[in-house]
């Protein structure tokens, strides 16, 4: 039975994990800079005629309107009005300070205090339900468990997601004072900023034998940290494995291709088209991991982890478990811009070796559909889902037993 209040965790809980979602849905292969004169020449394009009307309505907001403006915000919020105009979701425009962080997470470093938090409705405040190792909160001594009252001495109890962030933000450095609600006592616990890179695969040994790799993003570094951890288990004795890419939310071509080179043989690994309709594919080469393997998505496995998913499965390699995935298939480019900032835009799509528009069809369908509950959900996505109490995770392991007896 789940509570008015439990329900209302769990809301939040999901609001938290598709907000940090958002930020890295991408599948983008580079960074683009633009040639000097890119800005200054007229190319003819219908968007030409429309760049002395802009000028000329920035010109008569300052010289009328009444009122105070903050002119790099009205800049701002002109760019993302533009960009969200093309009706994607996957292009948008970055500030300055926007566009450092995004390369901070894309290349899986991370300069916030490493938590994850949902609002705990009996006492008030923000409850921390994830410490991550090496974090700022790890080693300020902050615990899972824990209720943030006070930000340097500023009452937070009622405080929304928005107005925590902005009170948290602080250059690396620098520190903050959090007062935590612990076993019916308040501990002041400082908090340093300082960068940190966070492992985007994780990887244990159960049931004695099987490989359980979960792969947070593709990002920065995830290729390469892929085939170590397949190969450091493959050497511990591991003789299946269990690939979870539920919760991941996408990351570079570039890593993707690594490990799906990795496990698949020789043929098509990716399929990208440009806007002329041109394909430009990638090819694994003959060397292969020839194990048994089962991989794990859900609702929330985005772009090149529903990819990784598909491509498995059209290969034979192994048999997927989970939900439905979302069904994003372009792939995104990002370019400076003379301002600071930067436009992060499709440029092309990406296809299976079957030639799926994983869009059309409305994502990955795993061969063996089993849906978490959303208190499920909230555990696996707080990291406190026993695999005992996991009905994809058991699905998994009993598919890969079969495999594994028969191999």
């Amino acid at each position: 039975m789940i509570t008015k209040q439990k329900t209302s965790k769990i809301k939040i809980a999901l609001v938290l994990i598709i907000s940090a979602l958002v930020c890295l849905l991408i599948l983008t292969s580079c960074i683009d800079f633009f040639p000097e004169n890119f800005f200054s020449e007229s190319d003819g394009s219908e968007f030409s005629e429309f760049a002395a009307e802009y000028e000329n309505l920035l010109r008569m907001i300052d010289q009328l309107f009444i009122g105070e403006f903050n002119a790099a915000e009205i800049h701002a919020e002109t760019m993302r009005a533009l960009i969200m105009a093309l009706d994607d979701e996957w292009s948008f425009y970055m500030t300055r300070a926007e566009f450092e962080s995004f390369l901070q997470r894309a290349a899986n470093i991370y300069t916030g205090i490493g938590v994850e938090i949902v609002y705990n409705h009996e006492i008030g405040g923000m409850e921390i339900v994830r410490v991550y190792r090496g974090s700022p909160a790890e080693a300020g001594g902050m615990l899972p468990g824990d209720v943030m009252f006070y930000v340097d001495g500023e009452n937070i109890r009622d405080a929304n997601i928005t107005q925590i962030r902005s009170l948290l933000a602080r250059p690396l450095g620098d520190y903050a004072i959090i007062t935590v609600f612990r076993e019916d006592s308040k501990i002041d616990l400082k908090i340093m900023y300082y960068e940190i890179f966070l492992d985007p695969i994780s990887y244990e040994i159960i049931d004695g034998d099987i490989g359980h790799v979960l792969i947070s993003n593709f990002d920065a570094g995830s290729g390469e940290r892929f085939v170590y951890t397949v190969e450091d288990l493959v050497s511990r004795g591991v003789t299946g494995f269990i690939f979870d890419v539920r919760l991941n939310s996408g990351g570079s071509v570039r890593e993707l291709t690594t490990a799906l080179d990795f496990l698949l043989p020789e043929g098509e690994i990716f399929i990208h088209v440009n806007k002329q309709g041109e394909e430009r594919i990638t090819y694994s080469d003959e060397y292969w991991l020839d194990m048994p393997a089962v991989v794990l998505v859900n609702r929330y496995s985005y772009s090149a982890a529903e990819y990784f998913a598909a491509m498995l499965s059209e290969y034979d390699y192994a048999p997927s478990v989970g939900e439905q995935t979302t069904g994003k298939n372009r792939s995104q480019t990002t370019h400076p811009i003379p301002d600071g900032g930067a436009l992060h835009i499709s440029t092309g799509q990406y296809l299976t070796k079957n030639r799926v528009s994983l869009r059309d069809a409305g994502g990955f369908t795993p061969e063996y559909i089993i849906e978490h509950t959303d208190e499920e959900l909230v555990a696996l996505i707080t990291g406190n889902l026993d695999i005992n109490d996991d009905p994809q995770m058991q699905k998994a392991i009993s598919l890969l037993r079969a495999m594994m007896m028969n191999n």
